[in-house]
């Protein structure tokens, strides 16, 4: 299958990443990703299909990503605090080792529950009156705003209102889990480049005076050179305590903030990662959405040709060189974002973590190209894939952009 995107050693493929493996020969370095939070699974009423497919807890199919890295390369994969383990267990079966998790805290969530009183009402056929204004959300999905406060109608509804279903949403997981190595972890660098995280690229800013002070009051007793401690920090062995830190910075820990939930800290406290929200995620005004007038050979041979998945619904009008082939399907006013986009930098520090300088990471989740694009700014490769022809344009357009400084 022709890719549609292979430059700069980004490539990305308009395809269901179960096809990954056919696709690619080279054994990847990593992978950072962003799968699906399979929220819609086990639910009643509406889902959305891109969110209750299965695939992420989909033993076979973390099976087969397995297979694609080499023997102790690590996998970063985002998840929701409500499925996350179903994640985790998917995995584990699969045969990775789960060797951790990041917490990523932030303060910029939304609770997303329906209020009781309004929910009381709409159940006994109570129309919510009220002025709603589409937000300009840069979704596909409508999303309101109202100008006023929801009051209860009936009095069955009243002793319910302040009532929630839901809490206010405040921290992600990141699962770390590794390819178990084929060896001893020297042997394993030596023979694959794999097996350890690139702690020194991501070490964090630090006074490294008071940091080699603390490192000494614990590795002595009361900071006294001629009285070292036993032992190392986890169990009794032979190993000493170093008496210094090993790299120019704090060492990542696995927690991760944005910069207004670190104002919660004491000023003394430990330095973590900051991170907020994704707050550059790209749009694109919703050009012609298309569909295909018929499946034939002439449409097969035209998504070949273009490195398109030739099943999809329907098509940004802009991606096919080809009128004839297609219907047009109302686009409406609303502009083009995916739902999900991670924080670039975020990524960025991740794919550092995880890939050793020029590997090659994968992303069987491609979504809007925030991983691609992480890679392409950090010098490192990475092939993709995206089942949804939608989220192209996003990608082609975040690709053109010029790189940007350095992260840190």
């Amino acid at each position: 299958m022709r890719p549609f995107i292979d430059h700069d050693g980004l490539t990305l493929y308009n395809a269901d990443a179960r096809r990954l493996p056919g696709l690619l020969d080279a054994p990847a370095d990593a992978i950072v990703t962003d799968p699906p939070y399979e929220l819609g699974l086990g639910t009643a009423g509406e889902v959305k299909r891109w969110d209750s497919t299965g695939i992420a807890f989909d033993p076979e199919f973390w099976t087969a990503m397995l297979g694609m890295v080499r023997p102790g390369a690590f996998a970063l994969v985002f998840g929701s605090p409500r499925t996350w383990h179903r994640l985790a267990c998917a995995m584990e079966d699969a045969g990775w080792l789960i060797r951790d998790q990041f917490c990523w805290l932030y303060a910029s969530g939304m609770p997303k529950g329906e209020w009781g009183d309004h929910a009381v009402d709409r159940a006994l056929g109570v129309k919510d009156d009220r002025t709603g204004v589409i937000r300009d959300s840069a979704s596909l999905e409508r999303n309101v705003a109202y100008t006023e406060r929801y009051e209860a109608k009936t009095r069955e509804a009243r002793p319910w209102r302040g009532f929630n279903p839901a809490l206010k949403p405040a921290w992600e997981p990141i699962l770390v889990a590794q390819r178990p190595r084929e060896s001893m972890l020297g042997r394993n660098l030596m023979d694959h480049g794999t097996g350890a995280l690139n702690v020194a690229a991501c070490a964090l800013d630090a006074d490294m005076g008071e940091l080699g002070r603390r490192y000494r009051l614990n590795a002595t007793a009361g900071g006294r050179p001629d009285a070292p401690r036993g032992g190392d920090t986890f169990r009794d062995s032979d190993t000493p305590r170093p008496m210094g830190p090993r790299i120019p910075g704090r060492h990542p820990s696995n927690v991760l903030m944005d910069k207004a939930m670190a104002r919660l800290l004491p000023a003394d406290a430990p330095r973590f990662y900051y991170c907020p929200k994704a707050q550059d995620r790209p749009v694109r005004v919703l050009e012609r959405i298309v569909r295909p007038r018929t499946r034939d050979k002439a449409w097969k041979a035209c998504c070949a040709r273009l490195g398109l998945e030739s099943g999809a619904d329907a098509y940004p009008a802009c991606l096919l060189d080809t009128a004839a082939l297609a219907l047009t399907v109302p686009a409406g006013e609303r502009r083009l974002a995916h739902p999900t986009v991670k924080p670039l930098d975020l990524t960025r520090w991740l794919a550092r973590l995880a890939c050793p300088p020029h590997g090659l990471v994968l992303d069987p989740f491609a979504g809007s190209g925030t991983t691609l694009d992480a890679c392409r700014r950090e010098g490192l490769r990475c092939a993709a894939t995206e089942l949804d022809p939608t989220y192209l344009p996003l990608t082609a357009d975040r690709l053109e952009r010029p790189a940007s400084l350095p992260l840190f």
